[in-house]
């Protein structure tokens, strides 16, 4: 059959559920405006009206296409084949191949599509004007017409009656917002069976618990361990579960760990290249971490607390700076705790690999800070194992007597110096520190020479100063302290520049403080991290 004798026609696309031609053919805009598109060639668009009726109603234009040739088909089948698959037109075709009969009819030249967005529309039942309006101008009657008025009182501000206007929105199709699901988004199933997202991409949260030495207790857990199934099904940190048993197994070793006695000792290469993606993440899960004290920046345990016990005295750790002596060396940029470039790092260390947590004594290690059980140093190895302990532990000096603690500082600080420099090691120097006395000493031997100088005041009696007591006093104190213990001395150096200093602010005046120092340089090792 030759498709030349079918005839041409416009297709009109109603977005519709058509259950009343007539009603359709009204909300296009009636017969007259679907002979105007019709005869254009749907260069004349059609008007798509809801609500007929209501003349307030914005409409929804349509958009013609002339492109490609449709066939309309004529398809006839049984109704009872039709009846027996529900009316499913399709489903009755696979079935009864040889029961139906198809055949053209026309062909569809221009197609009429409404593909705009319905404007928003507003109600005018309830609006008088509105109805005034309709009830005299759009009716046509002359006389209805003619009665109609408007008043000329002020209109309320909260409730202005007046007919809406044409366009609400000027957005006609519906922005491309190229929603898509993102490629690092994955569905998991957690440990209750239930299923959720999880974001590979984002920033990993860490779980970290942080105890300070004025807390009264330590946690004995990490947070739930219910997301570590997710960060293993997700494949972020595939070897998480394993991370976390070979962290336990160290733990269980020694409860007490520094981050880079760790990276040395319970790491191998390729977990210690994994620190940043791994390691860290894992940790949470086994040890808590310390943020002040003895023990400051170290990893402990989930519930061993080392104030308790003395035997976690040696896991105590101590930082050390340099600082270059010689003002123009201090300003140099990354001289300061630092190698000045990679060629010095590598001559003082003599090409011989020493871990970093390590400190011996010989060489000089990249690490500042140490943990007393990694201190090699004979002499220094002897005095963490057999230096003093107190009866409770302290927040600076932790379990060790102040003096022992002192000379271990002393001791490291010296031989870092002499290290960094590249001098030999004066064993004098060491020795000198080492014959020290302990603070009992020194308090004892400053008592008996406070009461040596008051009784030889009394004899003397010489001009006594504002404090009641006499400079020459003070200085044969200092002297009789001194001569005992240089630390002991020291710090009575130091209280005594704390009087001093309160007594210029009672005066108005400063005049005595330059003569004492108030604060050394183990304080301030002590204090950085």
């Amino acid at each position: 059959m030759s498709l030349d004798i079918v005839p041409r026609i416009t297709c009109v696309e109603h977005p519709g559920a058509v259950r009343d031609i007539d009603r359709a053919i009204l909300t296009l805009g009636g017969k007259d405006a679907l002979r105007k598109t019709i005869n254009s060639a749907g260069q004349t668009p059609l008007e798509l009206t809801l609500s007929p009726e209501d003349r307030f109603s914005h409409p929804i234009v349509s958009r013609s296409t002339t492109h490609g040739h449709s066939i309309v088909l004529k398809v006839k089948v049984k109704k009872a084949h039709l009846a027996q698959h529900g009316g499913d037109l399709r489903r009755t075709l696979e079935v009864h191949r040889d029961s139906y009969t198809v055949a053209p009819c026309a062909v569809v030249n221009c197609f009429v599509r409404f593909r705009e967005m319905a404007d928003y529309q507003y109600n005018t039942l309830n609006s008088p004007f509105v109805t005034k309006m309709r009830s005299s101008l759009y009716s046509g009657d002359l006389d209805a017409i003619s009665q109609l008025t408007f008043s000329d009182t002020q209109l309320s501000a909260t409730d202005f009656d007046m007919p809406p206007p044409p366009r609400f929105s000027r957005i006609t199709v519906p922005f491309d917002y190229s929603y898509r699901q993102n490629p690092a988004v994955h569905a998991v199933t957690d440990a209750s069976g239930a299923t959720r997202l999880v974001n590979k991409s984002i920033v990993q949260r860490l779980f970290s618990k942080v105890v300070r030495w004025t807390d009264a207790s330590v946690p004995d857990e990490s947070y739930p361990a219910k997301n570590l199934p997710v960060a293993k099904a997700t494949a972020s940190n595939p070897r998480m579960l394993e991370i976390i048993e070979l962290l336990r197994a160290k733990f269980d070793e020694r409860p007490i760990w520094t981050r880079r006695a760790l990276e040395e000792e319970a790491l191998d290469d390729e977990l210690r290249h994994m620190w940043t993606s791994h390691v860290k993440f894992a940790l949470p899960y086994v040890a808590f971490t310390w943020k002040s004290g003895p023990w400051r920046a170290t990893y402990t345990k989930y519930g061993i607390d080392p104030r308790k016990d003395k035997l976690y005295a040696k896991y105590q750790t101590e930082y050390f700076r340099i600082s270059p002596k010689d003002e123009e060396e201090a300003k140099k940029p990354g001289r300061y705790a630092r190698f000045k470039d990679e060629e010095d790092k590598d001559e003082k260390r003599a090409d011989v690999h020493v871990p970093t947590h390590i400190f011996d004594g010989i060489h000089l290690p990249a690490g500042r800070s140490f943990q007393l059980c990694d201190i090699t140093d004979p002499v220094l190895a002897d005095l963490v194992q057999n230096g003093g302990l107190r009866d409770d532990a302290d927040e600076k000096d932790g379990w060790y007597k102040a003096t022992t603690i002192s000379k271990i500082r002393r001791i490291i600080r010296l031989k870092l110096m002499a290290l960094w420099n590249g001098q030999a090691i004066k064993q004098m120097d060491v020795a000198k520190i080492l014959e020290e006395a302990s603070d009992d000493e020194a308090v004892t031997a400053a008592a008996a020479a406070a009461e040596e100088s008051a009784r030889e005041d009394d004899e003397e009696g010489p001009a006594a100063t504002k404090d009641g007591h006499t400079e020459s006093s003070e200085k044969e104190v200092l002297h009789a302290v001194s001569a005992v213990s240089e630390d002991g001395g020291q710090k009575l150096r130091e209280l005594l520049g704390i009087l001093h200093q309160e007594e210029g602010r009672e005066e108005g005046g400063f005049a005595d403080a330059d003569e004492y120092e108030i604060f050394d340089d183990d304080e301030d090792d002590e204090d950085e991290s």
